[in-house]
């Protein structure tokens, strides 16, 4: 029974070996490196400014209407927003059956559309990092790949030249920095897909390989205990016992 136990539970842990070695390296690495340092540093509020005297901006009834000749008549939310670049008003619409939002902005005080070109892109991710290092490059995305997954699109990608690697991606409609990616994120990244074994889109631990990694671990787990138990129970049946008539050991047959 017990040779039949361990040849199963060598043959489970060799198959479970390298995922388990890779829980362990990465969960270690998970615990031991701080999370404020893979986001990276950043200047808080750098991206807002008061709302103070000045030209008025338009009511909210205008900003609506000028919204509407732009093709967005079902606003759902309305935002005026002073930023270092100007006085915006953000309109947001829900998708309808279409199932894709809407959102524009513009200049608060003419009404005109104010889409967010690439000086001012630039300009926000120096902004928002300590610092404001150069930019090494930048460009307007369409599509998220991998380091950009799951935000907002049109995007500008701008990275800067500082010794942490950092890209920061501005909403070209709205001008928020939607994520902040360094070197330090991306070896993170490349771990947690390693860690719940989703390697192309990195989410999600309900699919088809981690269960049956996480059934093996299992299965090692409850074999190697079971194999334990066979064996403890065999020595306790070779403990010698005291003969109680002249205290004598005696062997259990």
């Amino acid at each position: 029974m017990a040779r039949r136990i361990y040849a199963l539970h060598r043959w489970i842990s060799a198959l479970a070996l390298l995922q388990l070695a890779a829980w362990t390296m990465t969960g270690f690495f998970f615990v031991v490196v701080p999370m404020s340092r893979i986001h990276g540093e950043h200047v808080e509020g750098a991206h807002e400014l008061p709302i103070g005297p000045g030209p008025g901006a338009l009511t909210a009834t205008s900003a609506l209407a000028c919204f509407a000749a732009m093709g967005m008549p079902d606003v759902t939310r309305l935002e005026l927003r002073a930023m270092p670049a100007g006085l915006f008003y953000i309109a947001r619409a829900h998708g309808g059956e279409s199932g894709v939002s809407a959102v524009a902005r513009v200049d608060a005080r003419s009404c005109a559309a104010a889409p967010v070109a690439r000086a001012e892109a630039e300009w926000t991710a120096r902004r928002d990092i300590p610092g404001e290092p150069a930019v090494r490059s930048s460009e307007r995305i369409e599509a998220a790949g991998v380091e950009y997954r799951g935000k907002p699109l049109p995007a500008w990608r701008v990275a800067l030249s500082d010794p942490a690697g950092t890209v920061v991606y501005v909403d070209a409609r709205t001008g928020d920095v939607t994520a902040r990616r360094n070197d330090l994120w991306r070896a993170y990244d490349f771990l947690w897909s390693l860690h719940i074994m989703s390697y192309g889109t990195r989410e999600g631990f309900n699919h088809p390989l981690i269960i049956a990694a996480a059934s093996l671990a299992v299965l090692t787990v409850a074999s190697g205990m079971a194999l334990w138990v066979v064996r403890l129970a065999r020595r306790l049946r070779r403990r010698p016992l005291p003969d109680a008539s002249n205290g004598s050991v005696v062997r259990e047959a």
